[in-house]
């Protein structure tokens, strides 16, 4: 946003264009580059960004895909057109925002539980800035739902972790599910979709074969 006002962009701007050292491009739109979470960083931890993430300068927009999050910048541009980056050229979304999603790490010992005894489940969400609200399991294949325990997030665009204690009643092998609900109130989207056009979407289902 600093280097924003020093530019001093001309009514009609539309899209600020980042351009990599490796030919790549991307674009957002000059609206979401005032805002004071979208940063310009040269370093990392009070050190000078690595080649790997970066070198000499790159840009960071929170809660969207790796995408928009463009690498190795020489140059940077203000267009009054919308801009239409490598990916973009190629049918993925323009915005990039990340979607509310969980998954589950710990299902069980391994995938495996006895019954009558408890074990955990467990895993992580993510909301981008909306944050993570609240997060539940399902132990009979999305039939029931029961709410998750969460940890205090890290900061405002962190994920949360989350555990659920669970106590099998029978034999048999069982589908465990998550699901997440961002700070506005929106649960996580239920059908799945691969990761194009505008990213991954679904529950993340376990297997637990309970002894």
């Amino acid at each position: 946003r600093d280097l924003l006002d020093a530019a001093g962009p001309l009514p009609g701007a539309v899209d600020v264009v980042f351009r990599a050292a490796d030919g790549y491009s991307d674009s957002i739109s000059i609206e979401t580059a005032r805002s004071p979470s979208v940063l310009l960083a040269f370093a990392q931890n009070r050190r000078p960004l690595t080649q790997e993430h970066g070198f000499p300068c790159r840009v960071r927009v929170p809660s969207t895909y790796g995408m928009k999050n463009v690498k190795w910048i020489d140059s940077i541009e203000i267009v009054a057109r919308d801009y239409k980056g490598y990916w973009m050229e190629r049918g993925w979304s323009d915005l990039a925002l990340v979607r509310t999603q969980s998954r589950i790490d710990v299902a069980g010992d391994s995938g495996a539980a006895v019954a009558g005894e408890a074990t955990w489940i467990a895993g992580v969400a993510w909301a981008g800035d909306r944050g993570v609200e609240r997060v539940e399991v399902s132990t009979d294949g999305g039939g029931t739902w029961s709410e998750a325990q969460l940890k205090e997030p890290i900061g405002p665009l962190t994920w949360r972790q989350w555990a659920f204690r669970w106590t099998p009643e029978e034999a048999g092998t069982t589908s465990v599910l998550c699901r997440a609900t961002d700070g506005r109130g929106k649960v996580q989207t239920e059908a799945g979709a691969a990761p194009h056009p505008a990213g991954a979407t679904g529950y993340h289902l376990r297997e637990v074969t309970v002894s």
